[in-house]
């Protein structure tokens, strides 16, 4: 992801778009004690948390999810991109919570959201 400016806002781009997808996420600085939201949108490079308490921007995180084309949990390492604050709105079309990016997804992982994404009938989330 990029961040571009432009005088007065800041602009996102991303390398791999995000579809809407409806997953629960666990996640947590341990992974003993993980947290329990759900996802708003998802690509192989991040996915997107509603939460009323979202984690510091840099925060890292360990994540675990399940895939319905995948049949076992999927577990990585991410770290909190942005953030949606009351107060503090990026992105107008999205509820509170964070955007996670994945930082140590295997192949494995990658080719399993990309088929989640195919065959899901997944709405891209502009």
């Amino acid at each position: 992801m990029r961040y571009l400016f432009d005088g007065n806002a800041v602009l996102e781009q991303r390398y791999e778009p995000r579809y809407k997808a409806r997953l629960a996420i666990y996640y947590g600085s341990e992974r003993d004690n993980l947290l329990t939201d759900y996802s708003i949108n998802m690509s192989t490079g991040g996915v997107f948390i509603e939460t009323v308490k979202p984690m510091p921007v840099d925060s890292p995180l360990h994540v675990e999810f399940m895939l319905p084309v995948h049949d076992a949990p999927i577990y990585c390492k991410t770290k909190v991109a942005w953030t949606n604050e009351p107060g503090e709105i990026m992105s107008k079309e999205l509820p509170i919570g964070m955007g996670l990016q994945f930082l140590d997804l295997t192949l494995e992982h990658i080719h399993s959201i990309r088929v989640f994404i195919d065959e899901g009938g997944l709405e891209p989330a502009w």
